[in-house]
């Protein structure tokens, strides 16, 4: 058996840790730059907001019925994730952290322990050491998980935050009621496809010929038949490096400086090389962009980027800044409003695997103790803390609605007076 513990509109969720008083109320969490609404509570959706709603076109409707927003706080939600994680999987061999909010947990050997109070208990001990809600939906396969899941959501007053799908009955009642648009791995156009076809429920999916799934889904359909008939099909997968790492973001503000951009772009850069580092790995490709709004047909539009194969491949952040910083001169043109820019590095080795040119210096061993040690202060005293003299350590995301309690939030969990900065 598997069960995916899915933490309950985790962002609002967070923030309700910060300010119990939102508790009840209706709260949504807004996009980079305060654009978009990411995450609603209860209370919100039943307003009608829905999600990814732009925040300038819903500002009435949070004046009217007092609607909190707030911008998002990345740094308090990996922290409340990887607290929900390491509770979760102190109970279990082994697990897969699926996303932000979501984790499956495998739950094989647990022949002679009732699953359905053992996972009662890590969705009480997260709610009383974190605060934060989740569900749990347990079931023989990954993907009847995910429907068990959503049982729990639709029904939190009967089930009390977790269900177990594991008898032929429970599953074909649960895959009638589900709608085909919401088995995972069906996409909205999917979906339009299977209701061309007369298949409305997960259940009549089920009663389609093979031939057909595969002529509509492939394998990966069959698969899915499998998973939802509770045959698995799917394992936990353990995490693997990434195969390029991008780190761009839009600004709050137009900028129109050359330094401010730069300094921007050379951020960007060095959040690309701890990601490198983060998973052992070096880059041998970097690419910049920068770009200004496309919607402002006011003003002068222009976009470019430009791409650097480095003779010896690298994860430090002196070399990959270096880099950033001369393909930026290559790109920028002043009398722009930048409202866009980014780094891309790809083309990865592992870094005990690297291949260097005889003919240009290789200084990657130099700066390697000095990037281990950076990481390592980041790590213990707060993201930055420690940061190269061209970072004016401000956070790459434009926040306007930081609340008093996130910024106590940070202080309880950095030290200020750690503020390091290697030139």
């Amino acid at each position: 058996m598997y069960a995916l513990v899915d933490c309950n509109n985790f962002f609002v969720s967070c923030e309700r840790t910060l300010d119990p008083s939102l508790e009840g109320k209706p709260v949504v969490v807004l996009s980079n730059n305060d654009g978009c609404v990411v995450s609603r509570s209860k209370e919100a959706k039943d307003l009608g907001i829905p999600m990814a709603a732009p925040a300038f076109k819903y500002k009435e409707l949070f004046r009217q019925h007092d609607v909190k927003s707030f911008s998002a706080k990345f740094e308090l939600y990996n922290y409340k994730s990887q607290r929900v994680i390491d509770i979760s999987r102190s109970y279990v061999m082994d697990y897969e952290v699926y996303s932000i909010d979501e984790l499956f947990l495998d739950l094989s050997g647990f022949k002679y322990v009732d699953i359905h109070d053992y996972c009662l208990k890590i969705k009480d001990d997260i709610k009383n050491q974190e605060n934060i809600p989740v569900s749990i939906g347990i079931a023989p396969t990954k993907t009847l998980c995910k429907v068990a899941n959503r049982i729990v959501k639709e029904f939190p007053d009967q089930f009390h935050g977790v269900y177990i799908l594991n008898t032929p009955d429970k599953i074909e009642k649960a895959l009638k009621w589900l709608n085909i648009g919401d088995v995972w791995g069906i996409g909205r156009r999917l979906a339009a496809t299977m209701h061309d076809s007369g298949v409305y429920k997960a259940w009549d999916l089920l009663q389609k010929p093979e031939m057909w799934v595969r002529k509509i889904m492939g394998i990966h359909g069959v698969r899915m038949i499998n998973e939802l008939k509770g045959i698995r099909q799917l394992e936990l997968d353990s995490p693997s490096p990434k195969k390029s790492i991008a780190v761009t973001r839009s600004f709050m503000e137009m900028l129109t400086g050359k330094e401010d951009v730069r300094e921007r772009v050379e951020t960007f850069g060095m959040y690309c090389s701890e990601r490198l580092r983060k998973q052992n790995t070096c880059c041998r490709m970097v690419t910049v962009f920068v770009q200004t709004n496309r919607f402002r047909k006011d003003l002068p539009e222009y976009r470019n980027a430009v791409t650097r194969i480095l003779p010896n491949p690298t994860n430090s952040s002196i070399l990959i800044g270096r880099v950033v910083n001369e393909l930026f001169e290559t790109i920028y043109k002043d009398g722009f409003h930048y409202k866009k820019a980014g780094v891309i590095v790809n083309d990865f080795v592992p870094e005990n695997e690297r291949l260097i040119s005889l003919f240009e210096e290789d200084s990657q061993n130099q700066h390697l103790p000095v990037m281990k040690a950076m990481d390592a202060m980041n790590k213990k005293f707060g993201k930055d803390k420690v940061r190269l003299g061209s970072m004016s350590g401000e956070n790459t995301f434009g926040r306007a609605r930081l609340s008093p309690e996130y910024e106590a939030f940070l202080k309880n969990n950095t030290l200020p007076e750690a503020n390091f900065r290697f030139h």
